[in-house]
């Protein structure tokens, strides 16, 4: 599965945000063929030239946020993306819940109706990566402090290569679990569960 990832894989880019940053409505997503780009903007990305990746918690005057270097990277989400780099796995799930409804009709023949009711995702990640990428930096500072400081995604799945395909909207991450495999190499897996619905711009490849 890890070389079928490689050779068809996804990029993947997230942004954190505070929970009141969230907008499930997707307000403001630019409109026309490509609104994904209006939602995640990845022509500008956090690199690791960018200087070290630090998370300031809230001090109950100002919000929390993260600095790049010398500079402040606001949760308001209007923050440059990171690219999860080295990703081994990005798979989309979803699930939809249903209320039975039970009639004893001529229609039904007394068997019960299943009314779907709710939908949710989720996004399975797993990857492999430097200690020093800054993306990974972004994952684990965010995961670490989504209870402690309320904190939420914007995510952006594009691909699998050579499909043009997107996945956006918000997610929580969670269950964050890491393996070192040599100096300063990690192999990670984490999962974002989806806040609010999420939105999908389907290839137009014959």
């Amino acid at each position: 599965m890890a070389n079928f990832n490689a050779a068809f894989g996804y990029d993947f880019y997230i942004v954190p945000v505070l929970s009141s940053a969230v907008d499930v409505t997707f307000n403001g997503v630019t409109a026309g063929d490509a609104p994904a780009t209006g939602f995640i903007d990845t022509t500008t990305l956090v690199e690791a030239s960018d200087g070290a990746v630090v998370f300031v918690p809230s001090n109950g005057v100002d919000d929390a946020k993260f600095t790049v270097g010398a500079t402040d990277y606001a949760l308001d989400g209007s923050g440059e993306p990171v690219r999860l780099a080295g990703l081994t796995q990005a798979s989309l799930e979803t699930d939809t819940g249903s209320e039975d409804i039970y009639t004893y009709d001529d229609d039904s023949k007394g068997f019960n109706q299943a009314v779907a009711t709710t939908k949710s995702f989720t996004m399975s990640l797993a990857g492999i990566a430097d200690f020093s990428d800054p993306g990974y930096k972004f994952l684990r500072l965010t995961e670490a402090n989504t209870v402690a400081e309320n904190l939420r995604v914007k995510l952006l799945r594009v691909g699998p290569t050579g499909i043009a395909e997107t996945i956006y909207g918000y997610g929580t991450l969670m269950g964050y679990t890491e393996s070192n495999e040599v100096t300063s190499i990690v192999s990670w897996e984490c999962s974002i569960t989806g806040y609010g619905s999420y939105q999908i711009e389907l290839s137009d490849n014959a």
